[in-house]
């Protein structure tokens, strides 16, 4: 008996390796008889016909192609586009890998990771796929191939990266005007482009506005890289049920109310402005009459100590999409307890504050406030550049100068920092934003909820991957 149960596991062994094989070599018929071109004409638009076709030049190795940057505004589709090309790559090619890159590791879940497993939802193929969270990856479990998510903040884990087979296919570096240069994603494509076969490495982003942004001046010094191939997409190509009315309705506004912005944020132009920030704001006296029309308010708070500790105001017209600032207390050097006896009178309402500050907030509770900290770490990691481009956008902010001097100073005297080209950094103050940041924070819910956002700000993160505050900002 003993005998036949081993003869019975050896040939139990023999008939799962034979099994094994065959769908081994069942996939690679599949693979050969597939059609190279698979994404169909509906999921793309015009704008990346040739680009596809350039993609398949090089793979093919027709052309002599290494980089591909893909820019546009909001809204075309870019990201999907890659994904969906990333997807093709790794049914193609057995062989390949691909590897997506965030400035920092906490950003990839909640953009290219997710990003990429509705890609796979919707090619009705999650079944064949493994996500994993930790390394964060993808493998197509046929073949062993993998999708990797990795972060460019953690240099010394990069070095010592090999792929288990085959070779890396496509690099695709998602947002990489945040990255802290061209040099950085140099390194990262020594570290995964090593092979001799026909490989792309592909930046993707939005254009700043500033010229002086790096990856815009690298477009410029690409235009005439014989190996490197510029794309740019528009959102008016999408289908309008792809991206919602909403999202055309509102371009469409800017478009009139605010064509600067407009021509940045949704056509993806570099429209150089100077260094102001705000050219939108309104001072006014602000009638205790309209104050007692006001339903609500909000109330935000800024601790401070050498810096100053703020407090603002404010109102928010859904409607006329104007923000009224009408009252505030600014303290500088001052203790939690002596400011706290300042804003004694809004002890009964919602305060929002720098979530940073988790012991002054206990603070404040302890004395009966009823204060909380904002959500950080929102936005894919953009919420502070959102929290400022949504006071931009706004049509007015109407500001009393009796009632709120040092923010009505703030809004209009705040500007980019101004480099030693004379160009103007597109980064948002650090310093000297104190009144602008309690009103963002008082703001907060608002700003996360509102129709300007139209998803593309969502977090997708589950509550239990949700990642700590940023120490200094939204």
């Amino acid at each position: 008996m003993r005998g036949d149960s081993r003869a019975f596991n050896a040939v139990t062994t023999l008939v799962e390796k034979q099994e094994e094989k065959d769908e081994r070599e069942l996939e690679k018929e599949e693979r050969a008889k597939s059609a190279k071109w698979t994404i169909p004409i509906t999921d793309i638009t015009s704008d990346f016909v040739d680009i596809y076709r350039t993609v398949h030049e090089t793979f093919e190795g027709e052309i002599d192609v290494h980089e591909i940057i893909s820019k546009g505004g909001r809204g075309s589709i870019k990201s999907n586009f890659w994904s969906n090309l990333a997807y093709e790559t790794i049914r193609q090619d057995n062989q390949a890998h691909v590897v997506y890159t965030r400035r920092y590791k906490t950003d990839l879940r909640s953009s290219v990771y997710n990003q990429f497993m509705k890609t796979v939802i919707r090619y009705d193929d999650l079944e064949n796929w493994e996500f994993r969270k930790s390394p964060m990856c993808a493998i197509y479990q046929p073949t062993g191939q993998m999708v990797m998510f990795v972060g460019a903040d953690k240099p010394i884990s990069l070095k010592s990266f090999n792929v288990p087979f085959g070779y890396v296919k496509m690099l695709i570096h998602e947002e990489c005007d945040e990255m802290a240069g061209v040099e950085q994603m140099d390194n990262i494509e020594d570290t995964f482009l090593r092979s001799d076969t026909p490989a792309l490495d592909i930046k993707i982003f939005n254009p700043p506005k500033s010229k002086n942004n790096f990856m815009n001046q690298y477009v410029e010094e690409c235009k005439t890289k014989p190996h490197t191939r510029i794309c740019h997409s528009y959102y008016y190509n999408v289908p309008v049920k792809w991206l919602g009315e909403r999202f055309f309705e509102r371009a469409e506004d800017f478009k009139v109310r605010k064509p600067l912005f407009y021509r940045n944020n949704y056509l993806g132009e570099v429209t150089g402005t100077g260094g102001g920030i705000f050219d939108n704001v309104e001072e006014r006296s602000i009638s205790d009459i309209e104050i007692a029309n006001m339903p609500f308010y909000y109330y935000g708070l800024d601790f401070g100590f050498v810096h100053p500790q703020t407090f603002e105001v404010s109102y928010y017209d859904d409607e006329t999409d104007t923000l009224y600032c009408v009252d505030e207390r600014f303290s500088k050097k001052c203790k939690n307890s002596t400011f706290a006896r300042k804003i004694k009178k809004f002890m009964p309402f919602e305060i929002i504050a720098d979530s940073a500050k988790p012991d002054s907030i206990a603070e404040m509770q302890e004395w009966g406030f009823h204060v909380i900290g904002a959500k950080k770490r929102w936005g894919s990691g953009k919420g502070r550049d959102y929290c400022w481009e949504w006071l931009q956008q706004t049509t007015k902010i109407v500001v009393d100068p009796e009632r709120c001097p040092h923010l009505a100073h703030e809004l209009n005297t705040l500007e980019h920092e101004q480099l030693a080209d004379g160009s103007f950094s597109d980064a948002y103050p650090t310093l000297g934003e104190d009144c602008v940041m309690a009103l963002i924070y008082g703001l907060n819910r608002v700003i996360m909820e509102s129709r300007r956002n139209n998803g593309l700000y969502d977090d997708e993160v589950d509550d239990e991957e949700e990642y700590d505050d940023y120490e200094d900002d939204i």
